[in-house]
């Protein structure tokens, strides 16, 4: 996931196919892309709610509501 996506290989001559195909390779490999950073939120996101949880699990409780 943290590692950069690779770019599609490029088009082996200049034909107008080849050309489209690497476009469609091209896009395939931004959705990964995407998906990595999507997914790398998501699990950063969930760390840092159990992180918190974690905290408010540990303070010290207040004794009288004073102490």
């Amino acid at each position: 996931m943290l590692n950069p996506t690779p770019g599609a290989p490029l088009p082996a001559d200049d034909s107008v196919g080849e050309i489209a195909a690497f476009g469609v390779r091209e896009s395939g490999q931004l959705d990964k892309a995407n998906a990595d950073k999507a997914g790398t939120k998501g699990i950063l996101r969930v760390c840092k709610s159990w992180r918190e949880k974690a905290v408010q699990a540990v303070k010290p409780k207040r004794f009288l509501g004073i102490f």
